[in-house]
């Protein structure tokens, strides 16, 4: 992480969305730029940023980033792991796959979330929020929500004097935590780290940060708050999905099936919350421009996906098909952005350059 002291050093930002195994997409446009700038050696991306803040499956990849797991094992994850984890994805169109798949899944959740904590063992251990921010110094931001009181909570490591409250909270919980999808997994109770006669109970931070830029931007100013420092953001997505639809008059009375068990009110949430923090980023840097504070959002533009790919790239579906479809996806999307480093006209393009030009390489 880049010395704070520095006012003229950017505070890097890095914003990953979530997604399900969608994931794979964002680790593999991370992956195509780290081979772009350093084809020789590995770069340690999280070692690049002052800041990670990720929702779901970016919440996975953000705790692993900071933690120090290389790209390499993260895509590694997401391919041989995938399946395990989603163990009965959506049955797509077909009526009668989809009546089976409701009255399967009618008391409990399609995916229980075993496999995906015996996954994360795999990687994190037993490390707890304040180890991780102790050994590598890369503040983090989780979104989750407290069910008790049906309350956004933000897990974060003690990057802010005096704000220690989820120190104890293990990386595998706070991962489970941020990914407890109503109708894809278990919501997840946790232990309360200050009283330990009392639990919490957590849900998908997806259902209110699916897109957590905003989260942080906020957290910059915070951090950044007395400086002059500028503050560069880079976000990613995990993969454009055609989204909204055009419905006659007399099909607006939606039921269970169709709100529940294909997950539409799920999907329209997060497609919803996506396009505002989108535009509610821009209209708060462009004032905070007006107030002399230099802020930079760049987003990794997303390819469109062709029909047949969109039929691959669902939230749960960890099919072969579907994860050369979503590394395909990454591959070009991280090319096309490294393509805008060769402008040096392009704002964007130079804020990646500097990003993974200034990044630390793995030593061997």
């Amino acid at each position: 992480m880049e010395d704070q002291s520095n006012e003229q050093t950017p505070f890097r930002v890095l914003s990953l969305d979530g997604g399900g195994i969608r994931g794979l997409y964002t680790a593999c446009v991370l992956n195509t730029l780290s081979e772009r700038f350093s084809p020789s050696k590995a770069l340690d991306i999280g070692g690049g940023f002052d800041l990670i803040v990720g929702t779901s499956t970016g919440g996975l990849l953000a705790v692993a980033l900071a933690h120090g797991v290389p790209l390499s094992t993260l895509m590694q994850f997401y391919r041989e792991k995938g399946s395990r984890i989603f163990t009965d994805p959506f049955p797509g169109d077909s009526k009668f796959g989809m009546v089976k798949w409701y009255l399967r899944n009618f008391l409990s959740s399609a995916n229980q979330n075993g496999p995906l904590r015996e996954a994360l063992v795999s990687l994190f251990g037993n490390t707890t929020i304040e180890e991780m921010y102790t050994a590598r110094n890369i503040a983090v931001c989780v979104p989750s929500i407290r069910l008790e009181k049906h309350t956004p909570h933000v897990f974060k490591t003690p990057h802010i004097k005096g704000k220690h409250r989820d120190n104890k909270y293990s990386l595998v919980n706070v991962c489970l935590a941020t990914a407890a999808a109503p109708v894809y997994f278990p919501m997840v109770p946790l232990q309360s780290p200050v009283d330990a006669g009392k639990y919490d109970v957590f849900l998908d931070g997806g259902l209110w940060a699916n897109d957590p830029v905003l989260i942080g931007i906020i957290e910059a100013l915070e951090i950044c708050a007395g400086s002059n420092r500028p503050i560069h953001i880079l976000s990613i997505g995990t993969s454009a999905l055609p989204s909204g639809e055009s419905l006659r008059r007399d099909k607006t009375n939606h039921g269970t099936m169709k709100w529940l068990a294909k997950g539409d009110a799920l999907r329209v949430a997060m497609n919803a919350q996506e396009k505002a923090s989108k535009y509610m980023s821009t209209f708060l840097i462009k004032h905070l421009h007006n107030e002399k504070r230099a802020v930079q959002l760049v987003r990794i533009k997303e390819s469109p996906a062709s029909p047949a790919q969109t039929k691959q790239i669902e939230l749960d579906l960890a099919t072969n098909e579907s994860l050369k479809v979503l590394s395909d996806l990454g591959d070009f999307d991280g090319t096309e952005a490294y393509r805008l480093t060769h402008d040096a006209q392009n704002v964007e393009g130079q804020i990646i350059s500097n990003v993974f030009k200034s990044m630390p390489v793995w030593e061997v």
